[in-house]
């Protein structure tokens, strides 16, 4: 009894934090991939259920509000102003969403935003057409772009696509088609984009937003965010490992290390 009061009051505490001069929320990014029970998987880019449902209870019991990534982007900053917001992210679109993360996210009633991989979906071990529909339907899940040819490009010629004039605008029309294809599923506009591998340009990242009205973005950038209403760049996002644990993750989202 004793140890479930400190942690109240030590939660308290963090959520109250410092009063601001001007409207701001702490916004808390954390970014997964793959959720599964098989512990041979498990490492920096998986993590089992029972690790994913207890980041989410601790940092809402912790009084972190879970929100979409365009929800955050349109909401009215006096309604979050000295708040602390959860953002639940995953990349990729892999089918155990559906199968292990939507039914947490019921049982939590928690938001998550899922970049999709367009030309991934309907293939062995990822989304289906219907799941994702089901899911943008729920008022749980934002269905967000995460490009299509150009996450296929190796890694090491994506920063000379970004800034060739040229092909810079093939990304653009990437982005605009797998946006398209993911609304010809959901029936709901994309205005969320993860940039794979955490690879932008500013310029790159403006013209989406400026050409293709997106909202929000998001990097690979490890931190939290300061969050003033400011989505012209990229926000950080904190990659979550399986070898850490909730509190260690929650201790580094509020810098106590």
């Amino acid at each position: 009894m004793k140890k479930i009061f400190a942690i109240a009051v030590f939660c308290a505490v963090l959520v109250l934090g410092t009063v601001s001069a001007s409207a701001a929320a702490n916004v808390v990014t954390l970014m997964y991939h793959s959720v599964t029970e098989d512990t041979e998987r498990l490492g920096d880019y998986t993590v089992s259920p029972e690790q994913l449902e207890s980041d989410i209870k601790y940092f809402m019991d912790c009084g972190y509000i879970p929100m979409t990534a365009s929800e955050l982007a349109t909401e009215n900053l006096a309604n979050i102003n000295n708040r602390k917001v959860l953002l639940l992210t995953f990349d990729d679109g892999y089918d155990n969403f559906y199968t292990e993360v939507f039914p947490i996210l019921k049982r939590c009633n928690a938001k998550a935003t899922m970049f999709l991989i367009g030309s991934y979906i309907d293939r062995y071990g990822y989304l289906n057409r219907d799941q994702i529909f089901e899911m943008a339907h729920s008022g749980l899940v934002e269905m967000g772009n995460h490009t299509d040819a150009i996450h296929h490009t190796p890694v090491s010629l994506l920063y000379d696509i970004y800034n060739d004039p040229y092909t810079m605008y093939d990304v653009i029309e990437d982005v605009s088609r797998n946006g398209a294809f993911i609304k010809s599923i959901t029936g709901y506009d994309v205005t969320s984009i993860s940039w794979p591998y955490g690879y932008y340009t500013s310029f790159l990242d403006s013209s989406v937003k400026r050409m293709l009205g997106y909202k929000i973005s998001f990097g690979t950038t490890y931190g939290v965010n300061y969050f003033t209403g400011d989505t012209s760049v990229p926000l950080k996002r904190m990659n979550r490992e399986s070898s850490a644990s909730t509190q260690w993750v929650f201790d580094r989202a509020n810098k106590f290390f």
